[in-house]
């Protein structure tokens, strides 16, 4: 099931959310200071690709500790510009039937695209 909704998911917005994902790294590097969100933005950028069969959890269940000046920054330079266009795929994607479970996890997306340092997106076990 998993394999056929990353499918539908590619070509309903998939696609075009991995290559805002891919834009905001390429920016992120090319300004020095935030240099470091730029991995966070690549692998995103991979889970926007096949976003089916992963979950949502917080980090410091993970064991890491949290970064609130990292999340700060983040945040103002691209966090609150990528959650919008999660926000506003997910609301595009559940007016169809077929496209509720697509934005659900747009909606998923959307918070791990606000506060990357807080959520991390992991396989389901």
């Amino acid at each position: 099931m998993s394999l056929l909704l990353n499918i539908i998911w590619l070509f309903l917005g998939g696609l075009v959310l991995a290559f805002e994902w891919l834009i905001a790294g390429i920016i992120s590097i090319i300004f020095i200071i935030t240099i470091p969100f730029s991995r966070g933005c690549f692998e995103m950028a991979g889970s926007c690709l096949m976003p089916f069969g992963k979950e949502v959890v917080l980090k410091t269940d993970l064991g890491e500790p949290p970064r609130p000046i990292s999340a700060f920054f983040w945040i103002i330079f691209f966090g609150i510009w990528l959650a919008i266009s999660h926000i506003i795929a997910g609301i595009c994607q559940c007016v169809t039937i077929i496209g509720i479970p697509l934005g659900i996890q747009n909606f998923k997306l959307a918070q791990v695209a606000f506060n990357p340092y807080k959520y991390t997106l992991r396989e389901k076990i």
